[in-house]
């Protein structure tokens, strides 16, 4: 019996050695999740170009052009094509992560409404930082109709938690601090957002509830739609870069024309992109400008300028202006004055533009 004893007692000397073995380990990896997951570093979001912060538009009796942050050369590809080729173009060219980020705002769209809504990402990416601002060029390019967030508002925190050798990444979108919001200064709610969103969206049915025809109409309908009704804003407002500016305001700068002409085609499902870029006006001045470039029924590309087809007229005569010297033109014609530029926000991806056609429409 005595035997028997020692064997138990041994078994259980083990047993709770292992217990408090286990239990050390299990302690310091823990304590190891909760200091990494606590040391957070918190910096500027890199941002997007925001034009309308330095855009201005020459006088002139023929064409005009408006300028922003420096943007430079581009390229170009027609690799990209789908029922719809200008639907979700930029995201196409996002590697995963970045895809993953898009989708994941895309996601949350209700909820950036607010303007205070932590948006997360998951990823097990040590740099997933560097494709957030490509994600977020191709967010606002292929989705003009997200106008309410002010990109200089937003921070961009990193977490970053142990297990033993795994580490994971947490990444997150939140109000910079000192800011109550992420809102352009226009807006200070959910409520307020919703409201300018059902203005456009009446705005865009009744253009919609306009066309009719060959494709060509409807382009036509849109380009004459926008310089018809809109005032080149010289005194660069809060939306005179963005949709609401454009088709409520009815007063924007070239990146408003362009985002509303693809709004509005986007409603038609005729492929539309936008196109930042540089723009040589009838001076020889180089200013960075915005356009667009949209697919048509023979499956190519060309290129359309409703900015530069609605000038300022000196004198307020505007006899004899051609209003549509910039629409459905190709590269031979259009790409005398515009410089495409893929890298949109001038610190992210460069980005491919479609081959224009080479000869006008």
């Amino acid at each position: 019996m005595k035997k028997n004893n020692k064997g138990i007692s041994l078994i259980n000397l083990i047993l709770l050695a292992s217990i408090i073995i286990c239990a050390a380990i299990i302690f310091i990896m823990s304590k190891s999740y909760i200091n990494d997951a606590n040391d957070i570093y918190t910096g500027d979001l890199p941002t997007r170009n925001v034009i309308q912060k330095t855009e201005s538009k020459n006088s002139s009796s023929t064409e005009n052009v408006a300028l922003s942050n420096g943007i430079s050369n581009g390229t170009t590809s027609n690799n990209y094509t789908s029922s719809n080729a200008g639907k979700k173009y930029f995201y196409r060219q996002l590697n995963d992560v970045g895809k993953s980020i898009y989708d994941t705002l895309v996601n949350n769209k209700q909820s950036l409404k607010t303007g205070t809504q932590k948006i997360d990402f998951e990823t097990k990416t040590a740099n997933a930082g560097e494709s957030v601002q490509a994600a977020l060029d191709a967010l606002f390019l292929d989705n003009p109709d997200i106008f309410w967030i002010d990109i200089l508002k937003i921070s961009f925190a990193t977490r970053t938690t142990t297990f033993l050798t795994n580490i994971n990444y947490s990444y997150y979108l939140e109000p910079k601090e000192g800011e109550k919001n992420y809102l352009i200064d226009s807006f200070n709610s959910a409520y307020e957002v919703q409201d300018a969103i059902n203005k456009i969206e009446n705005r865009i049915n009744n253009i919609a509830s306009r066309a009719y025809g060959t494709t060509y109409d409807k382009v036509k309908l849109a380009h004459d739609e926008l310089i018809n009704t809109i005032t080149y804003d010289e005194n660069l407002g809060i939306n005179s870069s963005n949709i609401y500016g454009a088709l409520v305001e009815n007063r924007c700068v070239c990146e408003g024309y362009a985002e509303a002409f693809k709004v509005i085609l986007d409603k038609l499902d005729i492929p539309c992109i936008i196109v930042y870029g540089d723009g040589i006006d009838s001076n020889g001045n180089t200013e960075a400008h915005a356009w667009n470039y949209v697919k048509m029924d023979n499956g190519k590309w060309y290129a359309v300028d409703t900015t530069w087809d609605d000038p300022i007229i000196l004198g307020g005569n505007s006899s004899g202006v051609d209003r549509n010297k910039y629409f459905l033109k190709g590269s031979r014609s259009f790409l005398e004055t515009h410089i495409p530029d893929g890298d949109v926000s001038g610190q992210g991806q460069v980005f491919k533009y479609p081959e224009l056609s080479e000869t006008d429409y």
